[in-house]
């Protein structure tokens, strides 16, 4: 069995009510940062039940590890979408607070460059 076992249903609601109050914790402070690191949480996860799986001696019980691996693969695809979503969040608090400072006279083309490049710009300009 995995260490971290998802055909539990009692750890996959935890997973996923730890996943969503991290998602609100990153909405109301504005930064990427706590999604990457619930991404790289799930991704350490997966390698874990990947690791578990080709040690297993016998075949009878890949079931619980397939539907654990699966469950992870779902779970880094949320953190990874919630991850986009806040870091074009992050971006555009970042240009609002620099057209603040900009309407009081401060201007700095090096922080509009490094604006413009920053985040998913080009990823969101396409949807």
């Amino acid at each position: 069995m995995p260490i971290i076992n998802f055909t539990n249903p009692i750890h996959v609601v935890v997973a996923l009510v730890l996943v969503l109050l991290c998602a609100f914790l990153a909405q109301q402070y504005k930064k990427n940062t706590i999604p990457c690191i619930v991404l790289l949480v799930f991704l350490a996860i997966l390698v874990g039940h990947t690791i578990e799986l080709s040690a297993l001696s016998s075949t009878a019980d890949i079931m619980p590890f397939a539907v654990s691996i699966a469950v992870d693969e779902i779970f880094i695809f949320v953190s990874f979408l919630f991850f986009i979503w806040l870091d074009r969040i992050q971006v555009e608090t970042a240009k609002t607070t620099k057209d603040k400072k900009t309407k009081s006279g401060k201007k700095d083309k090096k922080d509009e460059k490094v604006i413009e490049d920053d985040g998913l710009d080009v990823l969101w300009k396409k949807v």
